[in-house]
């Protein structure tokens, strides 16, 4: 498993930020692998865009989402299906 902050992803870090601090809406296109899934929304929560709402992720399938789950606690150093 990579570094969280080796994923592609981290390239453009600043500039999704500042995407999203100009409008409320961005889509975003990057291959599998790259951190959309996992590290997006820790950016998000991190730099505090979402202030007191909810961040969301959704996967077509259980599996996928609990996998999902499961690292990202496991990188913020807590238990998953814990808010």
């Amino acid at each position: 498993m990579p570094a969280p902050n080796s994923l592609p992803i981290w390239k453009i870090h600043d500039d999704l930020l500042r995407a999203l601090q100009a409008g409320n809406r961005l889509v975003l296109v990057a291959p599998t692998g790259s951190g959309k899934t996992t590290q997006v929304p820790q950016m998000l929560l991190d730099a505090g865009i979402a202030d007191t709402k909810m961040i969301v992720v959704l996967q077509p399938h259980r599996v996928a989402a609990r996998t999902v789950a499961i690292r990202v606690a496991s990188e913020r150093k807590s238990q998953h299906g814990v808010s």
